[in-house]
């Protein structure tokens, strides 16, 4: 990649340097491979995640004098180039950055969330931006559960994956029951297919920190969940893997 300016903040031409980076990483099966596995509107490069995490790399050394401002800013460029793997690194560099969560604000939610059209790009953006908003006070109960009315799935999807930054430890959560089940109780009988498996993830996780409050969910609520739920949320339960 080519060296920019770091004081001069035009997204413009470090969006089409990464690009073009990207480019030269694409493997084409899995171009293919995401047409099946997480189809989308956005364009695929095929690039893998370790070296998606290189690029990401790269650019943190050579604009590590930047303000939070700056970054945000690329960010929400990069969602807008409507590519998978640029979308993934914003995601990426906000949600691995706490200074970076710290300074962004609900307004900047809109920008950052749009395309979220597929199972990975939903939850890299959940778990990584939008949950751990939550968690931070940004996003609202009130957000989640005008989410959780949405016609879209994708949306309601954003809010069940949610509750996973409450509870999993490598977002900062500590723990959140009562959040947790409030949102999934408003699924169960939402049975898409997104959304079970929304359902099974968040109860396993919550899992691990409150095992009791999982099981009374599950004998509560054993007549009404899809039987995928019960079925990974049990083995989770009783050996502690999904399957």
């Amino acid at each position: 990649m080519k060296y920019f300016n770091p004081t001069i903040m035009d997204t413009g031409p470090i969006v089409k340097e990464v690009i073009e980076t990207m480019e030269d990483l694409s493997d084409p099966q899995r171009i293919e491979k995401s047409k099946t596995y997480f189809p989308t509107s956005m364009k695929v490069m095929g690039v893998t995640n370790p070296k998606m995490k290189a690029v990401i790399k790269e650019l943190k050394d050579r604009y590590n004098q930047w303000s939070e401002h700056n970054w945000i800013k690329l960010c929400k460029a990069l969602v807008a180039a409507e590519i998978f793997e640029c979308q993934g690194m914003a995601f990426e560099i906000i949600g691995r950055n706490k200074k970076l969560l710290k300074a962004l604000q609900f307004d900047d939610l809109a920008e950052l969330g749009r395309n979220l059209d597929n199972w990975a790009s939903v939850d890299g953006y959940s778990v990584g931006i939008f949950g751990v908003l939550w968690r931070m006070g940004v996003v609202r109960d009130n957000d989640i559960n005008r989410l959780l009315k949405s016609d879209n799935h994708w949306e309601r999807r954003v809010a069940v994956v949610s509750t996973v930054a409450l509870n999993l430890k490598s977002r900062g959560g500590t723990g959140d029951p009562p959040r947790t089940i409030r949102v999934c109780e408003q699924v169960v009988d939402d049975h898409h297919d997104m959304i079970q498996k929304a359902l099974s993830w968040a109860l396993r996780e919550l899992s691990k920190s409150d095992r009791e409050v999982v099981v009374e969910f599950m004998e509560k609520y054993d007549s009404r969940l899809a039987r995928r739920v019960v079925r990974e949320v049990s083995h989770k339960l009783d050996f502690g893997t999904k399957n």
